[in-house]
Order: C-alpha cells, then sequence, then structure tokens
C-alpha cells in the first residue's frame, strides 16, 4: 500500500504544475519529475557504477593503463596521416 499525503496549492501552482503535467503521468510523478530535472545528480544512471573498482585497484589501474595506451596509439598513428 502506498502512502499518500495532502498538500495544498494555491490557484497559480496548481495553473502551472497542470500546464507540465504529461497525459500519462500522475500529479506525484510530475512533481518527482521536477524534483530530478533540479538536482540531476538523483537521476545519473552512471551512478550505479560508482566505486565499482574501489575494492580492485589492480585491475583499475590495467583499465586506465589500457586507456592511456589506446589514446597515445590514437595520436601517434593521426600524427603519421597528417605528415
Amino acid at each position: 500500500m502506498m502512502t499518500q499525503r495532502t498538500i495544498s496549492l494555491n490557484e497559480n501552482s496548481y495553473r502551472a504544475l497542470k500546464k507540465l503535467k504529461k497525459k500519462s503521468e500522475t500529479y506525484s510523478d510530475l512533481i518527482v519529475r521536477l524534483c530530478n530535472l533540479q538536482n540531476p545528480v538523483l537521476n545519473d544512471p552512471l551512478l550505479e557504477f560508482s566505486g565499482i573498482f574501489s575494492e580492485d585497484e589492480e585491475l583499475w589501474e590495467e583499465i586506465e593503463n589500457f586507456i592511456q595506451n589506446h589514446r597515445q596509439s590514437h595520436l601517434t598513428n593521426e600524427d603519421i596521416r597528417e605528415e
């Protein structure tokens, strides 16, 4: 069972929310959507991966070295093509 709360809005606030509300969304959905827009970090799908390598520093170093080597080889190849 979902808990419900009642809030009071003046007429201007209600009209402003009504204009922003999509057909398929409830006012609760709208308020959550607007709050997420105010703080996009809360809605960032990459946060799921935050700290994923904190337990395996060696693996992270391997990945980091791979990325740096790849970038370096890419830059080197670009330099050769320009000459």
